[in-house]
């Protein structure tokens, strides 16, 4: 009877149940609509989501990338609204907030013509008319990233949509990440997708092509693609290597257990997609701290310290496959301030009856002289 009791009391307990992502359609034109069903996540959970791109554009003109009506089914407090683009002379970031509010920032890029915008930002609950990236091309092929993140607050499950614009032909990526773990990226395909090998580096050989020497076989070693690299929207990280085409890096929270004495330096930053394998390995950099340090992943919840090394102003790492990835260093430990003890001698005492008050005296002279008066009367 006891155990029946106990069994009926583990059922009506709601089991814990992890968030789920799905993201159709995986191929669509411009103008099309992407949506993000999310199930089950748990109120005051971090949640990010990413969206990037790429295309080809003319050099010299002006480009505008959308995400149009982006739909919210909850709120994301304590928010930031990050961009990134490679390929342009300036960048503009610009959304209209369901709430009535606005972001409207523009930047001009580096000597690399990457541009960096990173924005504070609360978002709330519904729907933004778009958010937009336009800059001017400075090259022939433009990478754009956007990534909302922020603290859950809100329904659990809802549907997150948009529509892309401004792109005839390119590949669009879709990230979310809840509580530092990838929970799903999905590659979107815009337009007609590119044949094999049309956006492959091209070979620097200066004797290759198809002039028919005969034969058929290449007289010497084929020379190797050059290593490119991609950075995070704030511009604080960035992997290095040959095959990083479809690869990607946002920012997160740090979720999950530190080893003991360690604690981080700021945020950590997902390699996309997390399933990702790197053959041959590639190179995750870090700004370095000011402090011995190392290089963790996040392995069940775990952060564990892999091999890494500091050379200048980063420290780096060699990494095979994707995942979360983040700094650590040695956690403080609190100072105090000791006071010694004092160890001032006491000085020797004599021991000697104790003085009488003399409030205590008052009263026995005062019955003394009233009995010497009364005897000499008598």
């Amino acid at each position: 009877m006891k155990r029946a009791g106990i069994l009926l009391i583990l059922l009506l307990i709601p089991a814990a149940m992890a968030a789920s992502v799905t993201i159709t359609p995986t191929t669509i034109d411009s103008g099309d609509t992407v949506t993000v069903n999310v199930k089950d996540l748990s109120e005051n959970a971090t949640f990010s989501l990413g969206i990037s791109a790429e295309f080809g554009v003319t050099e010299g003109d002006v480009f505008s990338f959308s995400a149009r009506d982006l739909t919210l089914p909850f709120a994301l407090d304590q928010g930031k609204v990050s961009a990134y683009t490679k390929g342009t002379a300036w960048t503009e970031l610009a959304a209209n907030l369901p709430d009535g509010g606005s972001v409207s920032l523009n930047y001009t890029a580096n000597a690399d013509g990457e541009c960096r915008i990173s924005q504070p930002r609360n978002l709330p609950r519904g729907t933004l008319d778009a958010v937009t990236l336009s800059g001017k091309a400075v090259a022939g092929n433009i990478i754009t990233q956007v990534e909302m993140s922020g603290t859950k607050r809100g329904p659990n499950d809802g549907t997150i949509s948009f529509a892309i614009d401004g792109i005839e032909s390119g590949t669009a990526t879709v990230a979310v990440y809840i509580d530092g773990q990838e929970a799903l990226s999905q590659k979107i395909i815009i337009g007609t997708e590119p044949a094999p090998g049309e956006t492959e580096i091209p070979s620097t050989g200066g004797n290759g092509g198809s002039s028919g020497n005969g034969g058929g076989t290449s007289s010497g070693p084929s020379t190797p693609p050059d290593p490119t690299t991609t950075t995070s929207a704030d511009g604080r990280v960035s992997l290095t290597g040959v095959d990083i085409g479809d690869a990607g890096l946002l920012s997160l929270a740090v979720e999950g257990t530190l080893p003991a004495g360690w604690t981080t330096t700021g945020s950590a930053y997902a390699v996309t997609p997390a399933d990702r394998a790197f053959d041959p390995p590639v190179v995750l950099s870090f700004p370095a701290p000011d402090a011995v340090a190392t290089i963790a992943r996040l392995e069940g919840g775990a952060w564990s310290p892999i091999p890494s090394m500091i050379d200048g102003d980063q420290i780096t790492t060699t990494i095979t496959r994707g995942g979360s990835y983040a700094v650590l260093v040695p956690a403080k430990v609190p100072t105090q301030t000791v006071i010694p003890a004092t160890t001032t001698t006491a000085p020797a005492t004599t021991t000697a009856p104790a003085a009488t008050p003399l409030s205590a005296l008052i009263p026995l002279g005062a019955c003394a002289i009233l009995m010497l008066v009364r005897g000499r009367r008598t």
